[in-house]
């Protein structure tokens, strides 16, 4: 259930830029998705159960803690996110977000001794045309996943509303990474909320080899993944 109230710590804090009394949004979510999917490679290749807890301020601040479950072969099997930034709009139809993100695996000794850890900063903007809205999208880390050095992730994105309150969404992302291969994944995805749940199927791929660049398993493969979410 979604809560708005006045929050003092948040006047206290933004006092000084005249922004007392600031107003403050607290919300939650939770999925069930066939497979966790990251920016075209599969996480767990196979079911995952996700949810966060999100906080925003009326004058565009929020933050934010996400968390899944994980499988990569070692005792790694919790992803935790946790970011906070700055969202608004330039215009009625032009708006941007920007902000840092810190992906966090706490539950593995070998997670932590092959640095799993990593904090990107990232910046976007969108505009919507009316029959669709486009977007593009930064994110920079200077230490990436597993200690592979400056990466960054350049996306594109396209949604178009349907009829029946149908969307259809498409994204095509380049990750870039010093010490490591660079990759490109696409997906295409259709969505629909229906009595108070979100549903979405979305197929994914990569160019990446299995055999080259995923130690001979399927996690880099094309796939199908169907997510139930739900909002409160």
């Amino acid at each position: 259930m979604k809560k708005t109230l006045t929050s003092i710590a948040a006047a206290t804090l933004m006092a000084g830029s005249g922004l007392a009394m600031a107003e403050v949004e607290f919300s939650g979510n939770v999925a069930l998705t066939t497979d966790y999917v990251f920016r075209g490679i599969s996480q767990t290749d196979g079911p995952a159960v996700q949810g966060g807890f999100d906080m925003a301020v009326s004058n565009g601040l929020y933050a934010g803690i996400w968390a899944s479950n994980l499988d990569f072969g070692d005792d790694a099997d919790i992803e935790v996110d946790y970011y906070a930034g700055f969202a608004g709009e330039l215009s009625n139809k032009l708006g941007y977000d920007v902000g840092v993100i810190y992906y966090d695996y706490p539950s593995s000794d070998a997670a932590r001794a092959g640095d799993y850890d990593f904090t990107e900063v990232y910046g976007s903007l969108s505009y919507d045309f009316g029959p669709a809205a486009v977007s593009a999208g930064l994110n920079y880390s200077s230490d990436f996943f597993g200690g592979t050095g400056d990466a960054t992730y350049t996306t594109v994105g396209v949604d178009i509303p349907l009829m029946n309150d149908f969307a259809l969404g498409l994204h095509y992302g380049f990750q870039d990474i010093d010490d490591g291969q660079d990759y490109d994944d696409w997906k295409v995805g259709l969505s629909k909320s229906m009595g108070g749940f979100d549903f979405a199927l979305d197929y994914t791929d990569t160019d990446l080899n299995d055999s080259t660049n995923c130690g001979n398993a399927n996690i880099c493969d094309d796939r199908f993944i169907f997510t139930v979410a739900k909002s409160f």
